[in-house]
């Protein structure tokens, strides 16, 4: 058995390390690195109509002061939401009471709707603008949808029809 090692031997065999060396090194300053572990979470989200959380019934007071803004984009007079609530108050039925109010508003020369041609026109752009100035949200898939079929399928339906059925809805009541 001959146990001597070269000068020779060792110095290449530590010359082949060194270049080992430098390569595994080099592996990892140039990015061959496993990637970092990503984690990614899902926020929980409550599904609900838009009119669930709208559980706060208006006084008349309020409701004949945003009726107005809805329908004038102005707010009412003091002394007249004063005389509407004393009014309200001495009739027995305030849905009747609503209506009334409602047709009232319709015949003001100053209040200015959209024409029936433009709300047949654009009834999606219509049904947007509505749901946003009455219940202050864009409708469902299935409003919209409801909506569209029955201005389109009933040739009398006039935005004023629309307004009327908006501001007397039961989720009109609530905020």
């Amino acid at each position: 058995m001959n146990m001597q090692v070269s000068n020779k031997s060792i110095h290449g065999s530590t010359h082949a390390l060194k270049i080992i060396a430098l390569v595994i090194f080099s592996w990892n300053i140039t990015g061959c690195r496993p990637e970092p572990e990503a984690h990614f979470e899902l926020q929980g989200l409550e599904v609900t109509p838009g009119f669930a959380e709208k559980d706060r019934l208006k006084t008349n007071e309020q409701w004949v002061a945003i009726v107005h803004t809805n329908l004038f984009q102005t707010g009412m007079p003091a002394n007249d939401l004063y005389d509407v609530s004393t009014v309200f108050e001495s009739i027995g039925d305030q849905d009747i009471a609503r209506e009334v109010l409602l047709s009232n508003f319709f015949n003001q020369p100053e209040l200015s709707l959209q024409s029936t041609e433009s709300m047949i026109a654009d009834p999606d752009a219509f049904i947007d603008e509505t749901y946003l100035r009455f219940f202050t949200r864009f409708p469902t898939q299935a409003e919209r949808t409801y909506v569209r079929e029955f201005i389109l399928n009933n040739p009398g339906m006039t935005p004023e029809l629309i307004y009327m059925s908006f501001g007397l809805s039961a989720e009109y009541l609530y905020y």
